[in-house]
């Protein structure tokens, strides 16, 4: 997934911060709903071109979705494969699932929790 940024800070070589708008149910289109509530947030990114602070980005997060995948959807399939044998093995899926990801989330956060990376830049300050 691809989305539009504004580099806050230039961080160590090779990382910057990037100022992110959420997209909501208008995707994007915040005249057609009458305004975005969705507060933007900043994220750390590799910086793989030679950006500077108010720089326009285009970042790529495509990581950011499989995690979420993983959040969601491994203990709700661990619950139901553990419930189709026992519902106790239903509560002990999810805990495992939880488990996991929280296994996974201490993991990448040791390797550095980047979960975006700058493709290009659209407009120089």
């Amino acid at each position: 997934m691809t989305q539009t940024a504004v580099v806050v800070r230039v961080n160590a070589p090779g990382l910057c911060e990037v100022r992110v708008r959420r997209t909501s149910a208008c995707a994007g289109e915040c005249a057609s709903c009458g305004g975005c509530s969705a507060p933007d947030i900043e994220v750390l990114a590799v910086n793989t071109e030679k950006v500077k602070a108010g720089d326009t980005v285009l970042i790529e997060s495509g990581r950011t979705l499989r995690l979420a995948a993983l959040i969601f959807l491994l203990p709700l399939v661990l619950f139901f494969l553990g419930a189709a044998f026992h519902p106790v093995a239903g509560g002990a899926g999810i805990l495992i699932g939880v488990g996991v990801v929280i296994f996974v989330n201490r993991f990448l956060q040791k390797k550095g929790g980047v979960s975006a990376r700058v493709v290009a830049v659209l407009k120089e300050r």
